[in-house]
């Protein structure tokens, strides 16, 4: 292997946060943070998630949310979460917004509006007469 162009690969302690669960293992990735494990001073890599706390692998349905994604969503929702709808009979007319027409609908609709203005005549093209066929 040629010199400076490879990562360096070395021993590091992946730990699960969620469950304390630790595996001294190899990998190219980097940490500032050091744990020593069985008196060897190891660079430490901290993940949410690893076989030991994910589903598939323990067989429970417990999620570890370390980052508080369910409580934001649910701060986010509570207010529309059992709130009634109103239907369209029931949303007065000043509620509803008059969305600005788009000019191809005001133009169909001034031509609705005045249908007395000619529209513009075909040019009529002369008629062409057929070549007499050569006799032979």
């Amino acid at each position: 292997m040629k010199e400076g162009i490879h990562p360096n690969y070395r021993e590091v302690v992946i730990k699960d946060i969620s469950s304390d669960f630790q595996l001294v293992t190899r990998s190219t990735r980097s940490s500032k943070d050091k744990i020593t494990v069985d008196g060897v001073e190891y660079p430490l890599i901290m993940v949410e998630v690893s076989s030991a706390s994910h589903p598939y692998y323990t067989g429970k349905q417990v999620l570890h949310d370390s980052a508080g994604r369910i409580d934001r969503f649910k701060s986010r929702y509570t207010e529309i979460v059992g709130a009634k709808r109103k239907t369209r009979a029931e949303v007065p007319a000043a509620e509803e917004e008059a969305k600005p027409l788009s000019k191809t609908k005001q133009k169909k609709l001034a031509k609705a509006a005045n249908p007395s203005t000619p529209a513009p005549a075909a040019v009529a093209e002369p008629a062409v007469e057929p070549a007499a066929a050569p006799e032979g």
